[in-house]
């Protein structure tokens, strides 16, 4: 009977013990984002109180921010704001991880990039995780963007080299059948130049997943590289239609 007491209170405290070391966690998936450096600097210092409120004034906690720019990745051992560094068009990379053991909030990974962006949350705390969490999601998510991300890219150059292709075929047969109607050579010459479009521009650098502008750049093209570029794409298509029909309307 004794021996079953004790075996039930050291299952207790083992149980007890367990429970107190364990850790939640949680992984949220952000759309592609395009935001300036004090947008980016304003949720990681709302994050930060966050953290200080859950687990107190202590220093012992370590963070590290990585930044990519121009294909070269910058390490920083502490918090540095994005508005305090001195980066000529954009930033395509961004990183901060934030790590103090046995806290309500222990660690913390913000990963925002080209293929991926993921925030991860963990600690000993359910609620202040969740919460965190989904306060960094919702001010994320302001800033998304539906053009941008490698998935994004894969899928409309797919989409518009069949297209355009198509197009240059069908422009092409059109023409030899009316050879007589100059207005016909702008569906295959649109299709040619939309086509080079899709083949020749950096897209990678004008739709990524992840892109980060200082508010006083002056480079008006980068920061609406991809507007640019999708009425360049707009406007290609639309001279295919228009040759069409104006061709139409001569024979």
């Amino acid at each position: 009977m004794r021996f079953a007491v004790f075996l039930n209170v050291c299952v207790s405290l083992a149980t007890t013990s367990l429970c107190n070391g364990a850790e939640f966690s949680q992984v949220r998936d952000l759309p592609p984002l395009k935001m300036e450096a004090t947008d980016l600097d304003a949720i990681l210092l709302e994050a930060h109180s966050v953290i200080d409120a859950a687990n107190g004034p202590d220093n012992s906690a370590w963070e590290m921010v990585k930044v990519n720019i121009d294909g070269q990745t910058i390490e920083i051992p502490h918090l540095s704001l994005a508005s305090s560094l001195a980066f000529p068009n954009q930033v395509l990379g961004f990183s901060y991880t934030y790590q103090e053991a046995d806290k309500p909030i222990s660690s913390i990974t913000i990963d925002l990039g080209d293929s991926s962006r993921r925030v991860s949350v963990s600690g000993q705390s359910p609620d202040k995780v969740e919460e965190l969490s989904g306060l960094i999601d919702k001010n994320f998510r302001r800033y998304s963007t539906a053009a941008g991300g490698l998935k994004f890219r894969r899928v409309a150059g797919i989409c518009l080299s069949m297209l355009f292709l198509s197009s240059l075929m069908i422009g092409g047969a059109y023409c030899w059948n009316n050879r007589n109607c100059r207005v016909a050579l702008g569906m295959p010459i649109c299709a040619a130049i939309g086509f080079l479009l899709v083949l020749l521009v950096p897209w990678n650098r004008f739709l990524p997943g992840f892109v980060l502008h200082q508010r006083y750049s002056p480079f008006f093209v980068v920061r609406h590289a991809s507007e640019i570029l999708f009425l360049a794409v707009v406007a290609a298509l639309a001279g295919i239609a228009m040759s069409y029909f104006l061709s139409r309307n001569e024979r």
